[in-house]
């Protein structure tokens, strides 16, 4: 099993936040790391996400959204083959701060008996990379 979690400050308000997660038909304007999702944004819905990695050939998986919390939290599970092999948990996280700005944490937990070979084949710097050009994305477009 692996975490990755990070959490950015960004300068937009919870709302501005969520208004930019939640338009999966915009992911591709400003998301490099996840550039289409499709689906419905209801708890329980399966959802087809496009996961691109730098310098690695891109992977389309299905998802099903775990979390839809407007201006809180979107989360999805998804697997290959079954959760026994490969699976991996994403999470987003807005929590509104005083000033009224954000905290993002983007969270991803990855199992599976398929997850060693899947990190020596991608590599670290490269998975690692594919989580800041997401933050860095969102960032960007929310602030804009």
């Amino acid at each position: 099993m692996a975490i990755y979690r990070t959490t950015f400050a960004v300068e937009a308000s919870s709302d501005r936040v969520w208004e930019v997660i939640s338009d999966f038909d915009s992911w591709s304007e400003w998301n490099p790391s996840v550039p289409s999702i499709k689906g419905d944004l209801k708890v329980g819905n399966t959802c087809a996400v496009k996961l691109v990695m730098p310098g690695r050939p891109s992977v389309n998986v299905k998802v099903r959204l775990t979390a839809v919390d407007p201006g809180r939290r979107l989360a999805w599970h998804g697997n290959i083959a079954h959760d026994r092999f490969f699976a991996g948990d994403r999470s987003l996280d807005i929590e509104p701060q005083a000033d009224g700005t954000v905290l993002v944490t983007h969270t991803e937990v990855v199992t599976g008996a398929f997850f060693p070979v899947f990190k020596a084949l991608m590599g670290r710097a490269a998975i690692q990379a594919h989580h800041d050009n997401l933050n860095s994305g969102l960032k960007q477009r929310a602030q804009h």
